[in-house]
């Protein structure tokens, strides 16, 4: 009985934050566990911190080291900060912590056409007396000499400390590692790979080559302990490493194996980002390219979308994003080859698929198509914080359910709830009565395997969901059925062996994830719109209320009870604590109203949340954006 309670003792220090439980690590310094753990060094009287203090702690403390500005970490600096610590930060996010209105002030637009994926978990309160540093730079405190090691992966400019305290070097790593060999998160690691020729949107943990690095670069150190910013110390610095490189490997090389980036890329770029994280050596085991045919004669390719065309040109569209898709519609019309555009199915929000939609509803009198969580999409875009948006809202005038189907000219179409390259994607089925069938199905799939490269999008990694449910709903298909990408020139198809083979792909990776992920559920790690605000930003008057919501999706396998704290002005709202529990694989959602008090300045208000479950305790985690206006 007794080590339970001292077990739930250390477990409510965990999660609380609090600074009852310490321990000493070296000389002169001692490690306070929580969400983000303290570390204090003490000589003479005077205290430095790294990662930050509780702010009940009563020492005085003039210096704080942060190994990057990440607002889900910097938040336990900021009480130091405000006493009048100076921060030393990595020299690449000092703008972060010294400007942050500026980086919010910009988001408003940024927010839209998002190509670079770069997360959100940005600084909002502002920082005083920063120093930034760089690789080899030493920080003089007292009689430490602490070394700077750039060690980029988990944010661009991420670094690491090196102090040697008594007979023992200690690595203060940041977010680099953690537990025994794992990461954050992927989704933070999305980003460009320029020796790739892959921009940001297209990069899947794009930074997995620079953290493998990094960790390399701290295994050269050969330190006595690591200490992340999250989770315990490390006491087998070079075993906890090699076991990271290895899952990382592991996960990456599964990745490229089905990856539908090698269709546009071709095979050597795909090798340049294989070579930055599994060496110089790697080898890929592709899946064969599926088979690839001409379109019928009823479907036409232009640009980035399909004109599917009826006996008597009447003309149903697949996407519209643009420009020249209008121009070469209104020359199809001209010549009389399309006597009217009757429809628009949409596969997916992206704005390169939805840009001039409203053109065509105006233009065309077009009914818009489209089934499940994207009608909502497409119709409140700015509500949403995801890749690609674009600010055209459209209203969709042909809304379905999953399954639904009809009659159009010698056609049968059926739609379907398909998420694929995005949690927010359908598909048309198009069966011509001459026995030709196409699944136009967006993005989601090319010859090489599948379209999961932006990890922003939220392609969901359960048996039942995300691409287990796309692949299952390909087996169902009538036979021979054609599949369409817009981006994709033929048409294409997948055997029976390459379907099972990119299941049992998933399968895989869905294990490979578990072990380089602290949950229990690897979408927490994968899916960063597990928590977020909705609707994302919203204005309001001074004096006026505005409701918000915190949705959230259960991943775990066990019913969950999640803790939610609002970080709001004071006076905002009536309630800032929450509960909820969901069931397993359930989305809920927790609102509530907020109250802007009269004579409010107007200005961009940046409102979080933290949030808590089963032993994990997320800081600042999700954001909104509430702008007071006049």
């Amino acid at each position: 009985m007794l080590m339970k309670t001292a077990a739930a003792v250390l477990s409510l220090v965990f999660v609380l934050g609090l600074s009852a439980y310490a321990e000493d690590i070296a000389s002169g310094v001692s490690l306070h566990p929580g969400p983000v753990n303290g570390v204090l060094v003490e000589r003479q009287g005077k205290a430095l911190a790294i990662y930050g203090l509780p702010t009940n702690s009563a020492r005085t403390v003039d210096m704080v080291l942060l190994t990057h500005a990440r607002r889900d970490v910097v938040w336990a600096a900021e009480e130091l900060s405000k006493a009048g610590a100076e921060s030393i930060v990595p020299s690449a996010e000092v703008s972060l912590l010294t400007n942050p209105n500026a980086t919010w002030d910009a988001l408003r637009t940024k927010r839209f056409h998002d190509y670079s994926q770069q997360s959100t978990k940005l600084p909002i309160q502002q920082f005083q007396k920063v120093r930034g540093v760089t690789d080899g730079d030493v920080v003089r405190w007292q009689d430490c000499a602490i070394r700077v090691i750039a060690t980029p992966g988990y944010t661009r400019g991420a670094v690491t400390y090196i102090l040697e305290a008594g007979s023992k070097k200690i690595a203060f790593t940041g977010d680099l590692v953690r537990d025994d060999g794992k990461l954050q998160d992927l989704f933070s690691l999305q980003d460009a790979i320029p020796e790739a020729k892959i921009g940001g949107y297209h990069g899947w943990a794009g930074r997995l080559g620079d953290l493998v690095i990094s960790l390399k670069k701290v295994a050269d150190e050969k330190p006595d302990l690591l200490v992340p910013a999250r989770g315990p110390r490390i006491r087998d610095p070079a075993n906890t490493i090699k076991r990271a490189i290895e899952r990382i490997q592991a996960a990456y090389s599964n990745y490229l194996s089905i990856d539908a980036l090698r269709w546009y890329f071709k095979d050597e770029h795909i090798r340049a980002k294989a070579r930055r994280v599994l060496g110089p050596d790697a080898q890929v085991d592709w899946m064969p390219m599926g088979e690839t045919m001409p379109l019928p004669p009823w479907a036409i390719a232009i640009s980035n979308t399909r004109l599917i065309i009826a006996n008597d040109g009447a003309g149903f569209l697949i996407d519209c994003g643009g420009q020249d898709i209008v121009a070469r519609l209104r020359q199809m019309r001209q010549a009389k080859s399309l006597t009217w555009l009757e429809h628009v199915f949409v596969t997916h929000y992206h704005d390169d698929h939805t840009e001039l939609l409203p053109v065509v509803v105006q233009e065309f009198g077009a009914k818009i198509h489209a089934c499940g969580s994207l009608i909502d999409v497409l119709e409140n875009p700015s509500d949403y914080r995801l890749p690609c948006l674009t600010r055209n809202s459209v209203k969709v005038t042909a809304p379905h359910a999953s399954g639904d189907s009809w009659r159009w000219k010698e056609f049968k179409m059926t739609i379907f709830d398909f998420p694929g390259q995005t949690l927010h994607h359908n598909a048309l089925l198009v069966e011509h009565d001459n026995g030709q069938a196409i699944l136009f199905l967006g993005d989601s799939f090319t010859p090489s395997g599948i379209d999961d490269y932006c990890l922003q999008n939220r392609n969901i990694l359960c048996r039942d969901r995300g691409y287990f449910n796309c692949l299952d709903q390909l087996e169902r298909l009538p036979k021979n059925c054609m599949l369409v990408n817009q981006h994709v020139e033929p048409a294409f198809r997948f055997s029976s062996e390459q379907i099972a083979r990119m299941r049992k792909t998933l399968d895989a990776r869905i294990s490979l994830l578990r072990e380089l992920l602290p949950f229990d559920d690897p979408n927490f790690g994968m899916d960063e719109g597990w928590c977020e605000f909705h609707p994302y930003a919203v204005e309001v008057r001074s004096g006026q209320s505005v409701q918000i919501g915190l949705r959230i999706t259960n991943h775990s396998p066990h019913t969950q009870t999640f803790r939610v704290a609002l970080d709001v002005p004071a006076g905002w709202a009536e309630a800032e604590k929450h509960t909820i529990t969901l069931s397993p694989r359930a989305e809920g959602m927790v609102a509530t109203a907020l109250r802007v008090p009269a004579r409010t300045e107007p200005g961009l208000r940046v409102i979080t949340a933290d949030i808590a479950w089963q032993g994990h305790d997320l800081r600042r985690w999700a954001e909104c954006m509430v702008d007071v206006v006049p």
